[in-house]
This record gives structure tokens, sequence and C-alpha cells, in this order.
């Protein structure tokens, strides 16, 4: 009920916790049933629970429990569905348990409000558990052993519903009184050294009992150390006690403060305008002020980024500026240099260096008027350059010559000659480029169209005869097909006909065999003949005498039912007699 051991908590005087404890076991857990926790045993006494519903003589629930199964499924519904959510059995389910199972899952969810470790025995009935349960929990009216068998019947199934609908009820009455046990113990409106004096009163009675259930020989033997340790935690309650007073000036000079405070307040319950008129004057001087905040933020930032860029400039002028003067540097050190050594100046050595300058640039301008002079001057003055040109041309000439005789192509221009000096190769080269090389690619390409279409022709004369080839084929085929049918066909015929021959054979063999049969009977036709005469004559004869036996059957038959006949109209004449007397009897009787 009230989980592990903890303070009441509620109330604090001067910042002092309350020393009361509150009991740590549940009312539940001292009952008869023999359940088991995952954890640790539930204890159980020898006797139940007093309670006031727990009478010796219950009797049967003085209302109609089944016109209530539809309200009391409905409740165990939603308060499974309030506390275990998606774990909570659907209510066709409460309503209707498919077995026993269902049931004690139902029960175990529910019970477990009041015992949190509380599981279902394996090996133990559901009768006697349950029913137990109910028992030490005070549930007035019996739970009988035929209500869980079968699970779900009509007869039974509603009195477990209103159990569990009771036992809902019993759970949220400990919750409350759990929520509540501050102000059932020491109300709403207590003196604070009254409630401190109850407290102390409280958590004492509460360890000397807790003592006393523990050990209850020691608390009858008068000298035994309890009464002592008894005596000892008293005396210190008591100790502790003292403060009440200061406790209660304390809080009487909190209250005087806290009325100064409300009388303040009352007094500036007239200025709400006011009050409120600043407030929002105060509210619009915050959004000004955010507002500002922000243009400063924004500036702030575009500064920063503004800074970073001169930053980086600024490192980049101070490393150029470094080197820049570091180059400085080095001139003057080999200034300085040059002037130990040579004994020159600075502006003479820069002197010497536009002079130098100045003669390189009229020696390029010299040597660029001289080359220019060499190119209008010059003449050809190698003759072996010039044989070895001339060969070449020659040499090109003839393989000219031969790849069109080869290719039968006959040239209507000037032949080539060769030539003399280094104009005429020149113009015989010019002859070769402008006029040769286009007649010869003009009539390369004129017998490139004519290949082209003789190709072109040639190929649709392949396609004809290979159409031509492929019907030729064809009709191979075809006539290989009829052929090979007609050899088939002579096959079939070739094969019926030895069929049909040796059938005929088999035939004559067989009509061979009937003549040579024949024969043997015609030589014994004469002994067959003598048999049949005999026979008829042996028929004949049985004939007769069957005609004779007959007549004498007939005429016996005769004279028996002649017999029959007389015997049954004497029979009759006895049975006219008969009742020709009964009747005579009835009238004498009348």
């Amino acid at each position: 009920m009230f989980g592990d051991r903890r303070k009441t908590g509620g109330l604090n005087l001067n910042g002092r916790a309350s020393i009361a404890i509150t009991p740590t076991k549940r009312f539940t857990d001292y009952t008869g049933s023999t359940s088991v926790r995952k954890t640790d045993a539930r204890p159980s006494l020898s006797q139940p629970r007093v309670s006031l519903f727990n009478t010796k003589n219950s009797s049967v629930a003085p209302r109609d429990v089944k016109s209530l199964v539809s309200l009391n499924g409905s409740k165990i519904y939603n308060f499974l569905v309030e506390y275990e959510s998606s774990d909570a059995p659907s209510e066709q389910l409460i309503m209707k348990p498919r077995g026993k199972n269902d049931f004690i899952a139902c029960f175990e969810l529910i019970y477990q409000h009041l015992s949190k470790d509380y599981e279902f025995p394996r090996h133990e009935r559901i009768e006697e558990e349950v029913s137990q349960i109910f028992k030490g929990l005070g549930y007035p009216y019996p739970l009988k052993n035929s209500y869980y068998q079968p699970m779900g019947s009509s007869h039974g199934y509603p009195h477990l519903l209103d159990a569990l609908s009771w036992l809902i009820d019993i759970i949220r009455i400990n919750s409350a009184v759990s929520e509540d046990t501050q102000n059932i113990l020491f109300g709403d409106f207590m003196e604070q050294g009254k409630a401190q004096e109850k407290t102390l009163n409280y958590a004492w009675m509460t360890s000397t009992f807790r003592d006393y259930t523990n050990d209850r020989k020691a608390a009858e033997n008068p000298s035994s150390s309890y009464w002592d340790d008894t005596k000892h935690r008293l005396r210190k309650y008591f100790e502790q006690s003292n403060e009440f007073e200061d406790m209660t000036k304390t809080a009487a000079s909190a209250l005087e403060m806290l009325n100064y405070e409300c009388d303040e307040i009352e007094a500036d319950k007239g200025n709400e305008a006011s009050l409120k008129e600043e407030i929002s004057r105060i509210r619009d001087d915050i959004r000004k002020a955010k507002d500002y905040l922000e243009q400063n933020l924004h500036v702030k930032q575009h500064m920063e980024k503004e800074l970073a860029m001169v930053k980086s400039e600024q490192e980049e002028k101070i490393s150029e500026n470094e080197k820049v003067q570091k180059m400085v540097d080095d001139l003057k050190n080999k200034i300085e240099l040059q002037k130990q050594i040579h004994g020159l100046t600075g502006k003479e050595v820069r002197q010497m260096n536009l002079d130098n300058n100045k003669d390189k640039e009229v020696v390029l301008e010299i040597q660029s008027e001289l080359d220019r002079l060499s190119k209008e001057t010059w003449k050809l003055k190698d003759e072996d350059f010039f044989k070895e040109q001339k060969s070449k041309f020659i040499h090109l000439a003839e393989q000219i010559m031969k790849i069109l005789s080869g290719l039968n192509i006959q040239m209507n221009l000037e032949p080539l000659r060769a030539p003399t000096n280094e104009r005429d190769l020149k113009d015989y080269w010019e002859t070769l480029n402008k006029i040769w090389v286009p007649e010869i690619s003009r009539q390369l390409h004129q017998r490139k169209l004519e290949l082209e279409t003789e190709q072109s022709r040639f190929s649709n004369k392949a396609v004809t005869a290979e159409e031509r080839i492929q019907i030729q084929s064809e009709t191979l085929c075809e006539a290989k097909k009829n052929e090979a049918r007609e050899e088939r066909i002579r096959r079939n015929e070739r094969d019926s006909w030895k069929d049909a021959r040796k059938h005929i054979e088999q035939r004559y063999e067989q009509l061979l065999n009937e003549k040579e049969v024949l024969l043997k009977q015609m030589k014994l036709d004469g002994s067959l003949e003598k048999e049949i005469e005999d026979e008829t004559a042996r028929m004949s004869a049985t004939g007769e005498e069957h005609i004779q036996k007959r007549s004498q059957l007939e005429a016996g038959i005769r004279q028996i039912l002649d017999l029959m006949v007389v015997e049954i109209a004497e029979i009759e004449n006895k049975k006219i007699g008969f009742h020709v007397q009964c009747a005579g009897i009835e009238k004498a009787v009348l």
C-alpha cells in the first residue's frame, strides 16, 4: 500500500522533515493465501485478516449479479486500459474468457495493484487461490467452486465479474487513502505544535507495535530489555518535544510576515490599471531592446566578416612587404659587397647595367637586319641537294605513272618531264599539285563510283543467285521429301504384302490340315451313321416310355383329386350341420 519504508514528508517545520514512519507492509500481505511472488514469499498468518465484511454466516448477494454483467465487464476493461494500456485484454475476452488462463491473467493484472510482486502459483487450484485471497480481503459474499467450472458459464461467471469489480473498488479506495495519508493523520487545519506532537506519538506507537509484533514473548517478559528500550525511546521523544515552543514561535513570526505581505498585496488592489500599463510599457521596452539587440548582433556579424577580410589582406600585405624588404636587404648586401670588391657605388652599377642593356638592344637590331639581308640575297649553291630533289621528283612521277597504268587510267595531260633547274622543279611541282593531283583524285573517284556500281550490280546478281539457289534447294528438299514419302509408302505396301502373304500361307496350311481331318472323317462316316440310327431308335423308345408314364401319372392324380373333392364335400356338410346346431342353440337360449 505504501511501498518501501519512507517518511511521511507532508509536514516540514523549520526545514526539518517529519520523522513519522509509515507502515511498510500492505494489509493484503497478511492473509491466509498461499500465493507466491517473484522475489520473496508473501507471509501469511494462521488467521485471516479481521474485516467488517467478513462474517461467519455469509449469504448470497442480495442483488442480481447477472443483470450487472455488462456494467462490471466495462468497469474492469476501463480499469485495465487506464493502467495497462496496450497490455489490457479486450472487453470481449473479459466477458467471455476462453478458459481459466484468461481469467488468471486478468486477475493477476488487477491484484498486482495491491501486491505488486504477485504471481499466480502454477500448481495451485484456481478455486482455492482466488477464493482465499478474496476471503482475506474481506469480500462479503462466498465464491463457490462451481462458479469456476466451466469458466465463463452463465450461472457462475457473473459472480466472478462482480468480485473483480469489488476488487477494483478496493484498489481505488486504497490509492485514494495512500495519496491523502497526511490529511487523514493530521487533518486539514491543525496547529503545528499539535501536528508535531501527533506525529511523534504516531511514530513511537508504530515502532513500538512493530517491535511487539516481531517479538511478543520479549514484550510479555517484564525482565526483558524490550521495556527499557521502549522507555529510552519515549524519553528521547519527550526531549525532542521540548522544541515545540520554539517551533511555534518561529511559525508565528512567519505567519505575521505572511500577513504583512498579504496586507501589502491588499493595499495594491486598486492599482491594477497602472500596474498593467507599467507591465505593457516594460514589455514594449523589452521588445525594443530585443530589436536593438538583434540589429547590433547583425552589425556585429557584418563587422566581424569585414574585419576577417581586412585581417587576411593585412597578412598578405605584410608577407609581401617582408618579401620586398628581404629583396631590398639582399640588394643592399650585394651593393655593399660590390663596393668592397670593385669600389663602385650603387649609382655607377645601375648606370653600367643601363649601358649594357642598350648595347644588347643594338646587337639584336644588327642581327635582325643581317638576317633580313641574308634572306634577300640567298641563292641555292648546293648542286647535290638539287640532284637529290630532282631524283625524288622523277621517282615520284614514275610511281604515279605505274599506278595509273595499273589502274588502266588514261590521263589527257601534259606528261611530267625531268627538271633541268630549280625553276623547272618548282613549276613541275606546282603542276603536279595543282593539275595532276586533282585530276588523279577525280579519276579515282570516278573509278570508285564505277566499282561501287559494279559491286552493287554483282551483289544484286548474288542475291538473285542465292534466291534461285534457295528455291532450288527448297524444290530439292521437297522432292526428297516426296521421294521419302513414296519410299515409305512402298515400304509399307511391301510390308503389308508380306504380312498378307504370310497370312495366306498360314491359311493355306490351315486348310491343308482341315482337308486331312475331313479325309479322316470321311473314312469314319459309315460307323457314325450307324451310331446315329441306334441313337434315334433309343430316343424313340424312351419317348414312348415317357408317354406311358405320363398317362399313368395323370390317372393317379385324377383319382387323388376325386377323393379330395369327396372329402371337401363331406367337410362342407359337417360345417352346415354345425351351423344349424349353433343356430338352434342360440334360439333355445333366447
